[in-house]
């Protein structure tokens, strides 16, 4: 995942809130990697909340 992820549609936002969703809910120890990956995608969701939503 880049490091400037941005989310520019309303289906982008939704397939991102999944994923995270999706991540949080596995079994399995998330990864240092994963947490990154995780952050990146919450706050360009953030982002995408204060300025579409």
């Amino acid at each position: 995942m880049e490091k400037d992820f941005k989310i520019i549609t309303a289906k982008q936002y939704e397939e991102t809130m999944i994923a995270i969703f999706e991540m949080q809910e596995q079994e399995e120890p998330l990864t240092a990697e994963q947490l990154t990956e995780m952050e990146l995608m919450t706050k360009a969701a953030q982002r995408y909340e204060d300025e579409e939503l």
